[in-house]
């Protein structure tokens, strides 16, 4: 630290901690979205996230600026999954940049996994078991017959080639606004939802996560090595700071 004193000895000390813990602080969070990724790499119509970083200047009290860390936003991974041909006539995927519209307690929300089934009363539900709407808003029924259910690119769902209604289907002006409320269920957050004009219905599919676990586990290790070097670093400037306390106190 060359000639000054031990009290700004200390000051430089605590100053190199705070910049590391903040350093620190970011790396937990880039490591709770990329474990959130690799926890639902196999969950259906499921966008995984990435955290922007930047950092920020702070006056150290002696006209010197520090330059902290600081996550400043999380954002969605917009590619679509690979789409998984199942067979199944109450999957649908969606080709595009759409989302199915569902009721919630909370209001409407959005999701792109579209592993349907119908409840005992008849009606079309997402896998969490919330209703999902038509373009009008209504629920979709069926009856408890009902058999050879298709479902056109447009939405169109038809029962032995009568139709019963049609799967709402909406697009954003920016999707990266979306909110995400769990794994695969959005809110509008402001937005405005539009009649789905570029995307198109794909029955007897679901979209797979776009999660790539491969990526994923390379960026989890790497975090996880940086979060272990910055601790160290912050073990070994206590230890210094406690040893400069020492050596002062003794020369007192």
């Amino acid at each position: 630290f060359g000639e000054i004193n031990n009290e700004q000895r200390t000051h430089l000390m605590d100053n190199s901690v705070y910049i590391a813990l903040s350093r620190q602080m970011t790396l937990f969070r880039n490591l709770d979205v990329t474990a959130n990724n690799i926890a639902n790499a196999d969950t259906t119509g499921f966008q995984s996230e990435k955290t922007m970083f930047t950092d920020y200047l702070v006056d150290d009290g002696n006209h010197r600026d520090m330059a902290f860390a600081q996550d400043i936003a999380t954002y969605h991974n917009l590619d679509q999954g690979m789409l998984k041909s199942t067979g199944n006539d109450l999957d649908v995927a969606i080709n595009g940049e759409g989302y199915f519209v569902v009721e919630t307690p909370a209001g409407e929300r959005y999701t792109r996994a579209g592993s349907f089934h119908v409840d005992p009363e008849g009606t079309l539900m997402t896998p969490d078991g919330f209703p999902i709407l038509d373009d009008a808003g209504q629920r979709l029924q069926f009856d408890p017959e009902d058999t050879d259910i298709t479902v056109g690119e447009n939405g169109v769902v038809s029962v032995l080639g009568e139709q019963r209604g049609t799967i709402g289907m909406v697009e954003f002006p920016n999707r990266q606004a979306l909110k995400r409320m769990n794994s695969t269920l959005f809110e509008a957050n402001g937005q405005e939802p539009q009649l789905a004009t570029k995307s198109r219905m794909v029955q007897g599919a679901l979209e797979k996560s776009n999660v790539s676990p491969v990526t994923e586990l390379v960026r989890l290790t790497e975090l996880s090595r940086s979060s272990t070097s910055t601790a160290k670093f912050i073990e070994v400037m206590y230890d210094l700071q406690r040893k400069s306390s020492n050596t002062w106190t003794k020369q007192q």
